[in-house]
């Protein structure tokens, strides 16, 4: 399975060679921050399957669970791209708006609903949990 995606000005490109591992949706205050919305949806893949060209600058942020994320964006255009755990080195979260087909990304949960708002309205079907996924910690 291959993806891949790039910012909105086209400076910063990336490819996958990898299954995504999971695919959630999270309304956590910090990543309505990075997408300036309600929510973010993120498929999280193997980081060494990831590839990116172009410059992406990276800051160190924590987010509502308290663990540290290096949140990479263009710094040409200001697209968040993706956001690496410093936790988990073998993971990176990839935002799906940056995909070049995301037409395929079914997330199986709702991160953080307690942050989330009336009018982001997301699927009543997935599972909502208050805060960070028990199993993730």
């Amino acid at each position: 399975m291959n993806f891949s995606g790039r910012c909105a000005c086209g400076a910063v490109c990336y490819t996958i060679a990898a299954a995504p591992i999971r695919g959630f949706q999270c309304q956590c205050t910090d990543c309505q921050r990075d997408t300036g919305s309600g929510h973010s949806s993120v498929l999280v893949f193997a980081r060494q399957a990831v590839s990116v060209t172009g410059e992406v600058r990276e800051i160190a942020r924590a987010a509502d669970s308290g663990a540290v994320k290096r949140k990479g964006f263009c710094p040409n255009c200001g697209s968040p791209i993706y956001n690496k755990p410093e936790e988990k080195p073998d993971y990176i979260g990839i935002y799906v708006g940056t995909l070049d087909d995301a037409s395929t990304f079914r997330p199986s949960v709702v991160l953080f609903c307690s942050r989330g708002y009336a009018w982001d309205y997301l699927d009543p079907e997935l599972p909502k949990l208050p805060e960070w996924h028990p199993a993730s910690r």
